[in-house]
């Protein structure tokens, strides 16, 4: 399955990151969860673009510059590097121009992994999942990403990032997130008529009479109270499989 010679056909220098990782599990492991954060990061970098927030966007592509130059992406790196040195400079006009730059990168990488992995991201429906922790991210993408491509986002702003760049499937939203919060990206889904059109399912861990009253004030699908486990998630994917087939009867 993890075919070594399709990355070095495509110039990734595994010998020098094997220095680092030390054997080939530990290098896939991290290859791997580099390949599931990309689009999440990359989002988050548009979002920092669209606020002029140079700093973070520089301390961002940073981070993604060092796990592209750890993995041996090397030429990727270079693209990363050279938007980190503009954002440190705040070097917006640049960055705006180029931008494209940083999301064919991100697609080439996420592309050659999906191979390496034997995984395809053009037969996999994508899911957005937005939760603020890390371990309930992980727990869902665990359950889920076998069978569906799963965007991950921490708050809000990253989810309305990742809504303007790919086809979604389906959504589950945590509705307690920092900044942007729940209710405000079903807001954002209603004036854009597309929470119609994409099943949403509501996370949250306040299962209160108002909190989940306001959210039915929605169309959304079904809600998803915390904690939850497999069987729960699985019944949640037979709804949203549902959702797409009773147009069809």
């Amino acid at each position: 399955m993890n075919n070594t010679e399709l990355l070095k056909a495509n110039n990734v220098d595994i010998n020098a990151a094997l220095e680092l990782w030390g054997d080939m599990e530990s290098y896939n492991e991290s290859l791997r969860e580099f390949k599931d954060t990309l689009n999440s990061k990359l989002a988050s970098l548009e979002a920092y673009k669209n606020q002029s927030d140079w700093n973070n966007y520089a301390i961002l592509v940073h981070s993604m510059k060092s796990e592209a130059k750890y993995l041996g992406f090397m030429q990727e790196a270079e693209v990363f590097l050279d938007h980190e040195l503009k954002g440190k400079e705040g070097n917006g006009e640049y960055i705006n121009a180029n931008f494209n730059m940083v999301c064919g990168t991100v697609r080439k990488i996420v592309t050659l992994l999906n191979t390496y992995f034997g995984e395809s991201s053009t037969t996999k429906k994508n899911i957005l999942i937005a939760d603020d922790s890390n371990i309930i991210l992980n727990f869902l993408e665990k359950n889920m990403g076998a069978d569906f491509n799963i965007l991950r986002a921490t708050n809000g702003q990253d989810s309305l990032a990742l809504l303007e760049n790919h086809d979604i499937y389906a959504i589950l939203l945590d509705l307690n997130m920092p900044g942007i919060d729940g209710f405000e990206v079903l807001n954002y889904l209603k004036n854009h008529e597309l929470i119609e059109k994409i099943p949403v399912v509501v996370i949250t861990g306040d299962d209160t009479e108002e909190t989940i009253k306001k959210a039915f004030t929605y169309p959304i699908l079904d809600v998803l109270n915390k904690p939850f486990n497999e069987k729960s998630i699985n019944s949640i994917l037979i709804s949203i499989k549902n959702f797409y087939e009773k147009d069809t009867i």
